[in-house]
């Protein structure tokens, strides 16, 4: 997050880039980044449709606060930070 003029700013994804191993690079508007390991989340019925190496590399950053396949599934930026934090 980032305090702007007294209210808080919570940071966007502006960037996303896939990788082959199904960790994603998540680029912040804070110039912060992450890299999320989705590997483990593979294996839930919301995620499986992202196995396949080319659905999984067809993320795009929505709205700059979700990470979108198609019409497979979304992460919210909301859940990458509860990820994190856990």
């Amino acid at each position: 997050m980032e305090i702007t003029e007294g209210r808080v700013q919570v940071a966007i994804i502006t960037c996303v880039t896939p990788y082959d191993d199904h960790t994603l690079l998540i680029e912040l508007s804070n110039q912060h980044c992450i890299i999320y390991d989705l590997q483990p989340r593979l294996r839930t019925a919301r995620f499986a449709g992202l196995k396949e190496l080319d659905r999984f590399k067809s993320v795009r950053v929505d709205h700059g606060n979700t990470l979108v396949w198609d019409n497979l599934c979304q992460l919210t930026i909301d859940e990458i930070f509860d990820r994190i934090e856990r």
